[in-house]
């Protein structure tokens, strides 16, 4: 009985120490003004692309005007292996993808996402959020970041050192860590709901930038993203080119889809 006291109050005793040792592990992850690495399609260090669509939502041309109907432009297999086509996601659209090979987290950047930016002062860019799912079901969003404060007009161009962790800053693709979710304490990857060793699966969500309008999108911190907005025409939002891998377990990446999967692939 003497041993159970004991134990139960050294126990407390070293919760908030635990604790406090935990803490700022989870709260390493915030604006430092740290940059992604750009990426070329032919980059050596990219060992395996998106090898299957799981399914998409398209977005509307104009989502404060659905009477334009929605983005059009390209087919969702453009975005499979290296290929140099692009599929547009429309306003807050979406495309779900199956990697060729099980993403894994290894040292430096994990993968890459390629979206179709130009240059003219500055690099014309249609972002993304990127989320990741070890089953297909859970997804974590890496923690994105948006410096800029202004609203780009339908054809202005950005910094993309004002943006972190957003697909299709860069005239190449965009490198992405998958430890930054450690750092930002995301509560499915703590709980092991998205094992960031058995990565499968990854999920393009269109950033709409309308930084004052009732359905902007913000980043992790709460900050409105910053995008062109608005763009109506079939290849507004994101238009994404392709997925590269480059840390990998080696295994084959594979998953049983569920009925939401199925259902999307009649949205």
């Amino acid at each position: 009985m003497h041993f159970f006291k004991c134990s139960f109050k050294c126990f407390f005793a070293l919760v908030p120490a635990v604790l406090l040792t935990a803490l700022p592990a989870f709260a390493q992850f915030s604006d430092s003004g740290q940059i992604n690495n750009e990426y070329d399609m032919g980059d050596g260090s990219i060992v395996a692309w998106a090898g299957g669509v799981v399914g998409s939502a398209v977005g509307y041309q104009d989502y404060q005007d659905p009477s334009l109907g929605y983005a059009s432009y390209g087919t969702v297999n453009n975005v499979l292996g290296s290929s140099a086509d692009i599929f547009s996601l429309g306003d807050g659209g979406s495309i779900t993808l199956l990697l060729e090979m099980v993403l894994s987290d290894g040292p430096g950047d994990d993968f890459i996402v390629f979206e179709n930016g130009f240059e003219y002062n500055g690099v014309f860019m249609e972002l993304g959020f990127v989320e990741v799912s070890s089953d297909g079901s859970t997804f974590a969003r890496l923690p994105a970041l948006c410096r800029r404060t202004t609203q780009p007009g339908p054809w202005d161009t950005s910094d993309p050192a004002d943006f972190y962790n957003l697909a299709g800053n860069f005239l190449g693709g965009t490198g992405f860590d998958l430890s930054d979710l450690v750092l930002a304490g995301h509560h499915d990857v703590l709980s092991g709901a998205v094992n960031l060793d058995a990565i499968t699966t990854l999920r393009i969500v269109d950033v709409v930038g309308d930084i004052t309008g009732p359905g902007g999108s913000v980043d992790w911190l709460g900050r409105p993203v910053a995008d062109p907005y608005p763009t109506p025409s079939p290849s507004c939002g994101m238009d994404l080119k392709a997925v590269g891998v480059i840390n990998t377990t080696g295994e084959v990446a594979s998953q049983a889809a569920s009925w939401d999967q199925v259902k999307s692939l009649f949205r």
